[in-house]
């Protein structure tokens, strides 16, 4: 088996997820799925996302690139929702705009 296919099986099975299960969250079928983690198919790059989404990691993940299988914060909301928790108890004053996605900070 090919490492994608390796770690769509390895966290499937860490979720708890049957193959059917998987492919309904992803928008497949079960029968894709087993074709996938046996590596007789490979995705697609929307399907590649859409198993990223059902399996709750990254497709640099699925496909080697990085070590971790776990999402990262990184979305501007999810900075901001963390800092404007944190930063106020180190005395640090916050303005946070969220449609601009913008964080700004200021030391007292």
């Amino acid at each position: 088996m090919n490492q994608i296919a390796n770690r769509i099986a390895a966290r499937r099975i860490w979720l708890k997820l049957s193959q059917e299960e998987l492919a309904g969250i992803a928008g497949t079928t079960q029968k894709q799925i087993s074709r996938f983690e046996t590596g007789k198919h490979a995705p697609s790059a929307d399907m590649l996302v859409a198993l990223a989404n059902a399996l709750d990691t990254t497709t640099d993940w699925l496909l080697g690139l990085v070590d971790a299988p776990m999402r990262s914060s990184n979305s501007i909301s999810d900075l901001n929702d963390g800092f404007s928790e944190v930063l106020p108890l180190r005395g640090i004053e916050t303005e946070t705009t969220r449609p601009q996605g913008v964080l700004r900070i200021w030391l007292q």
